[in-house]
C-alpha cells in the first residue's frame, strides 16, 4: 500500500482538526441554557415537538455540492434530532434554462447525498417548499419558463414521497402544494416559487387550511419560498415578494394561521406584519444579505422551533452556522420599512398561540 506523503498527511490532519472543531461547536451549542423567556416548567417540557427550519442552501448555478455552513447545519440537525425539518426552498441551484436534464438530475442527487439522505437515515422527515432555484413557477405566454426544472423537482420528491406518509394530505400537486399533519401540528405548503400565487392556488389554500385533519389545538404553519413583505436589501422590489400580499394575508388571518415561514431574502427576521406572525429564515448556504435598515449581513443560520402542545407555547432559537452561537433578536432592527411593502415589526421569539375557536 502506498504510504501517504507529507502533503497527504497535512491534509488529513487539517480535516481531523476541522471535524474536531465542528464537534466542539456542536457540543457548545447544545449545552447552552434555555433562551431568555422560554418556559422550563414540567408542563411546557411535556413531550414538545421540535422542528428544524432551513432555507436557501444552494450555491452558484448548476452546483451539485454544498458549502461548509450547510454541512454544519445538517450535522447540527442530526445532533438535535428534531421531529421533522421544513425547508423553505432553494435546495438546488437551478433557474437557468441552459442547464441540461442531466445537470438538473445531478443537482438533486447532490442534495440527496448531502442533505436529504442523512436526515432520512436518522429518521427525520424533510418536508420541502419549492423555491425559485428549485422549480420556479414563473410563466411566459402561459407556459412555465422552467418547466424541465419543475419536472425534475416533481420526479425527485415523488420518489421520496413515502418517507412523508402518512401525514401527507391535499397532495395532488405535491411537492408544489400540499398539507401535512402530525401530532399537534398542521402544515400547509404553498407554491411561492415566484411572486404569483394564483387565484386557483388561493382557493386550494382556503380548502386545505379548513381540512378536517386540522384540529383546534394544532400549531398551524404555512410555508412558501417568497415572503409576504420585504426584509432584505436588494429584495425590496417587484418579483421578490408575493404579489397582492394583502389579500392573501387576509385569507391567512381568517384561517387563523399561527406562523407564516419564508426564505428567499437570505436574512433572519422574526416579524409581525399584515396582522400575521411571520418568520423570514436566514440562508443556510451562501449569499447572506443585509436586512433593510442594517449594515450587517445576516449570518448563515437555521432555526429550531420547540412547540409545547400542552401549554400552547412556542420557543424559536436561531443558530449562527459560522459560530453555532445563538443569534439575538434584540440586535435586529425594531421595524423594517420599504416603499410599497407592508411594514414589518420585530416580534418576540417566545410566544403563545391563540387557540382556534
Amino acid at each position: 500500500m502506498k504510504q501517504p506523503g507529507r502533503r497527504d498527511f497535512l491534509r488529513l490532519m487539517a480535516a481531523a482538526a476541522s471535524a474536531s472543531a465542528l464537534e466542539a461547536l456542536l457540543r457548545q451549542a447544545t449545552a447552552q441554557p434555555l433562551a431568555s423567556g422560554q418556559s422550563s416548567s414540567p408542563q411546557a417540557q411535556n413531550n414538545p415537538v421540535r422542528i428544524g427550519l432551513i432555507s436557501d442552501l444552494n450555491r452558484s448555478y448548476g452546483s451539485t455540492s454544498y458549502g461548509s455552513t450547510v454541512e454544519r447545519g445538517v450535522s447540527l440537525l442530526l445532533q438535535q434530532k428534531p421531529d421533522l425539518v421544513i425547508c423553505a426552498g432553494d435546495m438546488v441551484a437551478g433557474q437557468k434554462t441552459s442547464l441540461t436534464d442531466r445537470q438538473l438530475a445531478a443537482m438533486w442527487e447532490g442534495f440527496q447525498v448531502s442533505v436529504q439522505r442523512p436526515l432520512q437515515t436518522a429518521g427525520i422527515p424533510l418536508l420541502p417548499a419549492i423555491g425559485n432555484h428549485d422549480a420556479s413557477s414563473q410563466r411566459f405566454q402561459g407556459r412555465y419558463i422552467y418547466a424541465r426544472e419543475r419536472q425534475q423537482a416533481s420526479f425527485f420528491w415523488n420518489q421520496h414521497r413515502d418517507a412523508l406518509s402518512p401525514g401527507l394530505t391535499e397532495a395532488i400537486n405535491f411537492p408544489f402544494q400540499y398539507a401535512w399533519h402530525g401530532p399537534g401540528l398542521f402544515l400547509v405548503v404553498m407554491d411561492a416559487s415566484s411572486a404569483t400565487v394564483s387565484s386557483a392556488q388561493r382557493q386550494w389554500l382556503s380548502r386545505a387550511l379548513n381540512a378536517p385533519q386540522r384540529h383546534k389545538d394544532d400549531l398551524c404553519l404555512v410555508v412558501g419560498h417568497l415572503p409576504l413583505t420585504a426584509f432584505s436589501q436588494g429584495r425590496a422590489r417587484a418579483g421578490e415578494c408575493i404579489h397582492d400580499a394583502g389579500s392573501l394575508a387576509a385569507e391567512l388571518r381568517q384561517a387563523q394561521v399561527d406562523l407564516v415561514i419564508s426564505g428567499h431574502h437570505h436574512a433572519w427576521y422574526p416579524a409581525e406584519a399584515l396582522g400575521l406572525r411571520l418568520l423570514s429564515l436566514g440562508a443556510m448556504g451562501s449569499g447572506p444579505r443585509r436586512l433593510l435598515g442594517s449594515n450587517i449581513a445576516s449570518a448563515a443560520s437555521l432555526t429550531l422551533l420547540d412547540w409545547s402542545v400542552s401549554d400552547q407555547c412556542i420557543s424559536e432559537r436561531t443558530l449562527n452556522l459560522n459560530t453555532l452561537s445563538e443569534m439575538q433578536p434584540d440586535l435586529l432592527p425594531t421595524t423594517i420599512v420599504a416603499p410599497g411593502f407592508a411594514e414589518a415589526r420585530r416580534r418576540s421569539t417566545q410566544w403563545q398561540r391563540t387557540q382556534r375557536g
